[in-house]
């Protein structure tokens, strides 16, 4: 079903069931648990402080799956990095997106980061009081001000997730190949084929990545990036496999709240 929360401490409202796809007969995804998948922060702790409170009131069983690009382009990668940890030292799964892979790289070839730069690092920077300068003194001001605790949990952060017939990765899935036979580059930047030829062993597929006007779940694929950072909306889907079929998917999208 696709709820649609107005205010914070709101009922969800109604809004027709999502089906199965007729042509593909394929079933709604069946997890082992209650999951929720959420899009992409990218430093908007705000957004993410207003599903925490929804979630403790309306679904507070549900493992959260955090699908990637948690920072840049916001103004809060700091806050966001902070607050995801606490959710993934209480049960939470926080799966790393290619903005973290470019952050990444940036710290161990500071002399090829201005890819990262250019597509929300600086903010990321800023949310640490750092300013652009020299990559290798960069490097040093945001090593300090992180940690190296935080760095060696970002690196080792999954690059996708599955539980039954429901699996998660960033930015899709090499839909002709196995769940645990996929390319990390392909976990992370995606793949030509995801969305566009059915997966033939029935698995759906979560992802963020790829910007949607409105998150959606159809044929195996839940998209749930809706730009969050600068439209104020982050998507999430929650899957009860306890519920009926019919029952059993639900996309919602946070309160929106004034750009950042």
């Amino acid at each position: 079903m696709v709820f649609s929360f107005l205010r914070r401490s709101a009922a969800p409202a109604r809004r027709p069931a999502l089906r199965a796809d007729e042509r593909t007969g394929l079933p709604p995804p069946g997890p082992a648990e209650p999951v929720c998948l959420l899009g992409d922060l990218h430093g908007r702790s705000d957004l993410l402080k207003r599903f925490l409170t929804l979630r403790a009131a309306h679904f507070q069983n549900a493992r959260i799956i955090f699908l990637g690009d948690m920072i840049d382009r916001g103004p809060d990668s700091a806050g966001i990095l902070s607050l995801v940890r606490e959710e993934v030292a209480k049960g939470a799964v926080a799966l790393s997106g290619n903005h973290e892979a470019m952050f990444l790289d940036f710290l161990d070839q500071p002399e090829k980061g201005l890819s990262w730069l250019k597509h929300g690092g600086v903010e990321m920077l800023a949310s640490y009081g750092l300013e652009p300068d020299r990559p290798e003194a960069l490097c040093d001001g945001i090593r300090a001000r992180m940690g190296e605790d935080m760095i060696a949990w970002l690196r080792a952060l999954p690059l996708y997730w599955q539980s039954g017939t429901l699996a998660a990765a960033h930015a899709g899935m090499d839909p002709q190949r196995p769940v645990t036979d996929q390319e990390p580059q392909v976990l992370q930047w995606g793949h030509r084929d995801f969305g566009r030829i059915l997966r033939p062993d029935g698995i759906w597929v979560a992802h963020g990545h790829t910007v949607m006007d409105r998150a959606f779940a159809h044929a195996g694929r839940i998209a749930l990036d809706t730009g969050a950072y600068a439209t104020g909306r982050l998507s999430f889907a929650v899957i009860d496999p306890n519920l009926p079929e019919s029952e059993r998917l639900m996309i919602a999208v946070t309160p929106q709240s004034a750009g950042p």
